[in-house]
């Protein structure tokens, strides 16, 4: 009975790590994804933001007439 007993709590036990690991993964995945997800999102903004940059840059160095003509139809 007492080997009966050690062999189920054995079992118990694995069986348990299993279940641990499995949920433990998915917590894993889920925050690895998110990190993923916020790093795509602020490589995506600094892109944004260069390219505003580079359109700010364009703009102040034309001709001021060519500006105004631009702009026209803007405001």
């Amino acid at each position: 009975m007492a080997e009966f007993l050690i062999w189920l709590v054995a079992a118990l036990g694995a069986l348990g790590g299993v279940v641990l690991g499995r949920f433990w993964g998915r917590v894993e995945g889920k925050r690895q994804g998110k990190r993923e997800a916020e790093h795509d999102e602020m490589e995506e903004t600094l892109g944004k933001l260069e390219v505003g940059r580079k359109a700010v840059r364009d703009g102040r160095d034309s001709d001021p007439a060519e500006r105004l003509r631009r702009n026209d139809g803007a405001w």
